[in-house]
């Protein structure tokens, strides 16, 4: 029987019922790669059944300890039921798009059963009209509560659901399976229920020392040159924008795709940048062409957060969370995008190197080792505050959630994997979620919204193709003129000849 974290907990107070703590990761497979007859909807639940146990959280359900005191723990669910939690959907025809954007938004926006275990499943046929989908593809949409995983566990949770080709072809699953774990149940007797509150709150009120003396100091100086550096600058935070409103029930999503040789191209336009640079500064622009439409776009730059994971490298995990968060400027008031990706650069560099001052693992462990009576008061003050996105000083607009994936093909019982990207949680004053994610060649990036924030997510999206071909340009002009600068090797051949 294992605890969640605090940090995991935490997911669990923030829960509102038009607005869940969940994330949902999209998968479309090639059904032309597989040998003999298109799969089937049993045959592929079989599967999903027999790779379960690569994860604890698949079979086990959330227990919370009475009135909060407690830190809730994991249990085997005694109703699980694959049948339950792998759903079957198929779009009606024409099978285009836009049915598909819609129909991840209304699963997306469903809460998951906290009752069960916390995750759902739906297997969408009838791909049959999207370009660059293969015809008669299907998808799998896996929802999981943010309770059970961060977006790190859920991509490699993901792998463990398929295949890369080995030798000779045959099949070679990417994470080994695990044996089942025996099967714990909880004791409920009042001294039980006791005990456990006393233990969990004074352990980790002990554990929190050593990270909080780490941090107290850090986070001082940064206070006080964050202090130093308003006194001097016009202005601190994020402005106020639509995106820093309250969500409805409902959600909007769509997603764009990029190659992924083109914004390695972008990147290198900055010496020192990264993807993920060009990556904030495409979206920066997206986001610039969007509020212009709409005459909303502010002096100042918008701000996003973004997830950063703070596992030891080598470590992998396919559940609970260990993240913090950085705020990165998206230079949305920068007209010009290669000036724009040069501040993005800069600005990045800064938030990383005050984050590894600090120390980023000990700013997860004040969160993961919150006293189980404290996370209630902390989860509404995250609420009531958006998470810094609401109240009188505004700290970021959107987030984005980078997740980096492999550049060998994936296959689930011999079906391709050609797509793959995310679905990201809402909160009020957070309405606005980019997902990239990384595969084989190809950049996905999806944006999660509320429908009174963002309806018209179409043309959004939209903005970021714009802003993409934009950026594109200006790499393919500044590889040609370096090309032509270059002198050829047989033009130094024949002067060195002479």
């Amino acid at each position: 029987m294992s605890k969640l974290s605090g940090q995991d907990a935490l997911f669990l107070k923030v829960d509102r019922p038009h607005a869940a703590s969940h994330c949902t990761m999209i998968y479309i497979y090639d059904q032309s790669t597989v040998a003999g007859q298109r799969l089937g909807f049993r045959e592929i639940v079989r599967h999903i059944s027999e790779r379960l146990d690569v994860s604890p959280v698949f079979r086990r359900k959330i227990v919370q300890v009475p009135y909060g005191l407690g830190y809730p723990y994991w249990v085997e669910d005694d109703l699980f039921d694959i049948d339950f939690h792998v759903r079957h959907f198929a779009l009606p025809k024409p099978g285009d798009w836009r049915q598909f954007c819609i129909l991840v938004s209304r699963i997306h926006a469903r809460s998951v059963d906290l009752a069960r275990a916390p995750w759902e499943m739906y297997v969408i046929e009838g791909l049959d009209n999207i370009e660059g989908i293969p015809k008669g593809s299907f998808a799998i949409l896996t929802k999981s509560h943010h309770a059970a995983m961060d977006g790190t566990a859920a991509a490699e949770l993901t792998w463990a659901l398929h295949d890369v080709a080995g030798a000779q072809g045959k099949p070679v699953a990417v994470v080994p399976e695990r044996s089942p774990a025996n099967p714990q149940r909880p004791l409920w007797g009042p001294l039980d229920t006791v005990s456990r509150m006393l233990t969990d709150n004074i352990s980790a009120s002990a554990r929190m020392a050593l990270p909080l003396a780490r941090v107290l100091p850090k986070l001082a100086a940064a206070g006080l040159r964050s202090v130093a550096r308003s006194v001097f600058t016009t202005s601190s935070g994020a402005p106020r924008t639509r995106f820093n409103s309250n969500v409805n029930a409902a959600r909007v999503w769509n997603s764009v795709t990029l190659d992924l040789a083109v914004v390695k191209q972008i990147k290198n336009l900055v010496p020192g940048a990264t993807v993920n640079d060009a990556v904030l500064a495409l979206i920066g622009g997206a986001m610039r062409r969007y509020l212009e439409d709409k005459d909303e776009l502010p002096d100042r730059s918008l701000v996003t957060l973004a997830p950063v994971n703070t596992r030891p490298s080598g470590e992998t995990a396919t559940s609970g969370n260990t993240v913090s968060m950085l705020t990165f400027p998206l230079c949305t008031e920068i007209e010009d995008p290669l000036e724009r990706l040069e501040a993005v650069y800069t600005a990045t560099s800064e938030s990383k190197a005050l984050q590894s001052a600090i120390g980023a693992q000990d700013l997860t462990n004040l969160q993961k080792f919150a006293p189980p009576a404290t996370l209630g008061l902390a989860g509404r003050l995250a609420t009531l505050m958006g998470v810094g996105g609401k109240g009188p000083m505004i700290l970021h607009n959107c987030m984005v959630t980078n997740v980096p994936g492999p550049n060998v093909p994936l296959y689930m019982l011999g079906a391709k994997l050609v797509y793959w990207c995310g679905v990201g949680p809402l909160v009020d004053g957070l309405s606005l979620i980019w997902n990239p994610t990384s595969y084989c060649g190809k950049m996905f990036v999806s944006l999660t919204s509320s429908p009174n924030v963002v309806p018209d997510p179409d043309f959004l999206a939209q903005c970021l193709k714009d802003s993409y071909e934009e950026m594109q340009a200006i790499a393919i002009e500044a590889a040609a003129r370096t090309a032509a600068e270059r002198p050829t090797t047989k033009k130094r051949a024949a002067a060195g000849g002479k």
